[in-house]
């Protein structure tokens, strides 16, 4: 497609419009993050694309990520062009720095590494150093960011002419011996079935665990299906039935729709609640409007006695949501790492001439019951605990023993 230098600038002009008119967070980010869209776009209309669209995504993608908010970020094209490439890799935050969380076995070079190793260099370079510099996925907090740099070790859509990186890594066990293995990239499938988004298990007579991985559930075909996600709840539920104390596990769930978060919240409390305390722009943009409560009705019979919510940096978006409105229950407690400070209802503006998307979040949230913005905060937990590299190895989860202490 060509692309020339009139067309960049025509879409620069709309997006910053759109930009100046609708984004919810750009108060929030300037007071956090100091960031300036007008000096963005400056820097981006001196990007000479040179007649390559895909030159000027990527530019683009870099601009978004420097504003500071999760969700303002590039959309999928509507060609397709991008490449997932995912490397069989899966890496978590510790305390004492990056450590391999999942090496797929059927991976013959990655026999040697173990659960719990260090991540110490990517392609020779310390791996903290890297991992601050990554941007290909906007996060709203710094904990957001380091997760999605490491996450991007795992997983990248990479636009046409962008190979997937890194080349080299470079691991050190307990014993503090060095393994240097190279990431086997491998295009993604689409037509793979996806995992079930919500899965639950008995710990014990009247407790219950139930894991929530996203709320954008699909069905066997691939598509999104809120049909599904209710099928998987009750389900779910009906596989804990007299367990009136409940875990359910956020950890992870970067969210998807709120109508199944919903779901989640309609079958766990036996009285209104405050779902959401949000405020949207003025009708064209302009001034975020006051906060207004949405109150959720009930489905609960009875309602659990005890609940604890888990959570972590990769809780966010409509996942805080749910969690922010079911910790004000009742016998409810937050229990983990801070989430990621991540909301804002997303809304896909498409540039005219590059037919690129964007998302610009158009809403800013807050805490129910309070003016405190979730956006660049997130949610602090009542009780704190987080996996080190020994419980990595180990296959211990202090957060959810926590959780269940909690309840005693």
């Amino acid at each position: 497609m060509s692309y020339q230098r009139s067309d960049w600038l025509a879409d620069l002009d709309l997006l910053e419009g759109a930009v100046a008119l609708w984004w919810a967070g750009r108060a929030r980010h300037a007071e956090l993050d100091g960031t300036d869209p007008g000096a963005v776009f400056s820097a981006l209309r001196a990007v000479e694309p040179a007649g390559d669209l895909w030159a000027g995504a990527r530019a683009l993608r870099g601009g978004l990520w420097a504003l500071g908010d999760c969700h303002l970020r590039l959309a999928p094209s509507v060609m397709g062009a991008e490449t997932g490439w995912q490397s069989g890799l899966a890496f978590a935050p510790t305390p004492e720095g990056p450590a391999l969380l999942w090496a797929d076995p059927a991976i013959s070079a990655y026999r040697a590494a173990s659960v719990g190793d260090l991540l110490t260099a990517i392609d020779g370079v310390p791996a903290e150093k890297v991992l601050a510099s990554l941007r290909l996925r906007p996060g709203s907090t710094p904990r957001q960011r380091h997760l999605f740099a490491l996450q991007s070790l795992s997983h990248r859509d990479c636009l046409p002419g962008e190979p997937p990186l890194p080349r080299c890594l470079t691991l050190t066990d307990a014993r503090g011996h060095d393994l240097t293995l190279a990431p086997e990239w491998r295009t993604q499938d689409p037509a793979a079935p996806p995992p079930p988004a919500v899965r639950a298990r008995r710990i014990g007579d009247r407790t219950g665990l139930i894991t929530v991985r996203s709320f954008a559930c699909r069905d066997r075909t691939g598509q999104i299906s809120d049909a599904e996600m209710a099928r998987q709840l009750d389900a779910a539920l009906a596989g804990l039935e007299g367990c009136d104390r409940l875990a359910i596990d956020l950890r992870g769930n970067g969210g998807g729709r709120d109508e199944q978060a919903r779901m989640l919240a309609t079958r766990l409390t036996g009285a209104p609640l405050v779902w959401m305390r949000h405020a949207h722009p003025a009708p064209y943009g302009g001034e975020l409007g006051r906060f207004e409560d949405l109150i959720l009705t009930p489905k609960a019979t009875p309602q659990p006695s005890g609940l604890r919510l888990l959570i972590d940096a990769g809780t966010a978006s409509t996942a805080e949501i749910c969690a922010a409105a079911l910790a004000a229950l009742p016998g409810a407690a937050l229990v983990g790492s801070p989430s990621g400070g991540a909301v804002g209802d997303p809304v896909e503006f498409r540039l005219p001439r590059s037919l690129l998307g964007v998302f610009v979040p158009v809403a800013r949230y807050a805490r129910p019951g309070t003016d405190a913005p979730i956006e660049g905060a997130g949610l602090v937990p009542d009780i704190e605990a987080a996996p080190g590299a020994v419980d990595l190895r180990e296959g211990r989860d202090p957060v959810l023993d926590a959780a269940l202490a909690s309840f005693d």
